[in-house]
């Protein structure tokens, strides 16, 4: 199948670095006493923003906003390991579903300049987060440091 235009632009823009590789539901709470959410919060954090701007992919309505305040869940730790990994694959299978759409993209849609701003606010939201759930889990202890990775994302 051929890989149009946008799928090549946005190629590694969902990257996670396996950041929720071998998470487990313990370390998802408070671990870190100065940091201002956990794991569990930003996760769930995620998903609803990811929801959010599926949506707004699906029928681009740019003037639309979400109360990013509304997106953050006061449970700070995940009590299962099963609700865990099922989080996970929800988080994963919105990722699939953003790059579905990235490959609908199309030069003569009227909404494209708005589609492109919500892919661009996703991958920079992304991105974001999960800088600091990498930074969390190392001073953790339980993600690799930079000499690491390489054999690690392999």
């Amino acid at each position: 199948m051929k890989q149009n235009l946008f799928e090549g632009l946005f190629l590694d823009s969902f990257d996670t670095f396996k950041v929720f590789h071998n998470l487990t539901a313990q370390e998802t709470g408070r671990n870190l006493p100065a940091v201002p959410k956990t794991i569990w919060q930003i996760l769930n954090h995620l998903i609803v923003w990811q929801e959010f701007q599926l949506n707004l992919l699906q029928s681009p309505e740019c003037e639309v906003e979400l109360n990013e305040q509304m997106t953050w869940n006061a449970e700070e730790f995940c009590e299962s390991q099963d609700r865990l990994n099922k989080t996970i694959a929800k988080f994963y299978h919105q990722l699939d579903c953003m790059k579905e759409e990235i490959s609908k993209f199309d030069l003569t849609d009227p909404n494209l300049q708005c589609k492109l701003k919500v892919v661009q606010d996703a991958s920079v939201h992304l991105s974001f987060h999960i800088g600091e759930i990498v930074l969390m889990r190392r001073m953790t202890g339980h993600y690799p440091l930079l000499h690491q990775m390489k054999a690690f994302l392999n």
